[in-house]
């Protein structure tokens, strides 16, 4: 994709859906996240996938 306004509308879009995605595996409770491997695990790559597309 080329670099301007549509290839960044496309990544803000992208870190929009990683930061959705956190807040609903999290469910915005630091208790079920250390609970949880899988959830640990979710949250960790889309936050990779968020570092990766800013």
């Amino acid at each position: 994709m080329k670099p301007g306004p549509e290839a960044d509308r496309v990544l803000l879009a992208h870190m929009r859906d990683c930061l959705q995605r956190i807040a609903e595996y999290a469910n915005a409770e630091r208790t079920r996240f250390d609970a949880s491997r899988l959830v640990q695990d979710a949250v960790i790559r889309n936050l990779q996938t968020l570092a990766e597309s800013s």
